[in-house]
């Protein structure tokens, strides 16, 4: 538990963003692995906290979803004056909240974790392809949220 608790966490605060959730999911993550602790290895021990913290976020966003209208999930894109200092990771952390949960997930999972497709796909429960259409996906539609917040690479 202390090997991986931070990273479970860390990986479902950016999942899931808010703080008791990404607790809950961390606590469903290692409840799950105690209850399947002879059928797990430990070499998959991480890649099956994540997977389980994943699912459980993924399984109180639909739930929250059910009882939303679908135009409150709708965000007002912020332009940011230009004469603003730009803060470059927290225009990064406000583009990743608004992607779809899978497309966040595949993100943190192979850029900030570090894990490959195939690793991804068997975490999420989806195919290589899916991956990297969700993987191309996110990445252009961060870039495209970072330039409406303010930062163009290009002026950098």
């Amino acid at each position: 538990m202390r090997l991986w608790a931070d990273d479970v966490y860390r990986f479902a605060v950016r999942c899931g963003g808010d703080k008791e959730m990404s607790e809950d999911a961390v606590q469903e993550a290692f409840a799950s692995l105690w209850e399947r602790l002879p059928d797990v290895s430990v070499e998959k021990g991480k890649s099956y906290l994540l997977t389980v913290a994943h699912n459980y976020l993924m399984s109180r966003h639909r739930h929250a979803q059910v009882h939303q209208q679908a135009a409150s999930f709708l965000v007002e894109e912020e332009v940011v004056n230009p004469d603003e200092r730009f803060d470059l990771q927290e225009a990064l952390h406000k583009a990743l909240e608004r992607l779809p949960q899978v497309q966040r997930a595949a993100v943190e999972l192979k850029d900030v974790e570090g894990y490959s497709c195939k690793e991804i796909a068997q975490m999420l429960h989806l195919t290589e392809k899916q991956v990297t259409v969700y993987l191309f996906r996110a990445r252009v539609s961060l870039k495209k949220t970072l330039i409406a917040l303010g930062y163009d690479n290009n002026n950098r």
